[in-house]
């Protein structure tokens, strides 16, 4: 869970949940984390990961990775944890990535 602050155009903002997507050996060094914003909103857009909410990943709801928005934040932004995602939804996520980010 992070705390984005107030948005600005179409950014996602306020408390909302995130993927974080830098390495946990980056994340342990860096005083920034590389995450991507969720929303409940579903749109369609290819850009966009389903997360459905599991004991695991600590979500209540079905939930989208908006990997458009993908950006880096301080890590004081971090609210608390409240799970984990499967390898399923992170190598689609990455697949996702390569394509918004032309890897």
């Amino acid at each position: 869970m992070l705390d984005l602050g107030e948005p600005v155009g179409h950014e996602q903002g306020w408390h909302r949940p995130a993927l974080v997507v830098s390495s946990d050996e980056w994340n342990r060094h860096a005083s920034t984390l590389t995450v991507i914003p969720l929303t409940r909103t579903r749109h369609g857009f290819p850009s966009r990961v389903e997360i459905e909410p599991s004991a695991e990943n600590g979500l209540d709801a079905t939930s989208y990775a908006r990997c458009e928005d993908t950006r880096s934040v301080s890590d004081r932004r971090l609210v608390h944890m409240l799970g984990h995602v499967d390898d399923l939804v992170m190598n689609q996520v990455g697949r996702v990535l390569r394509t918004v980010l032309e890897l």
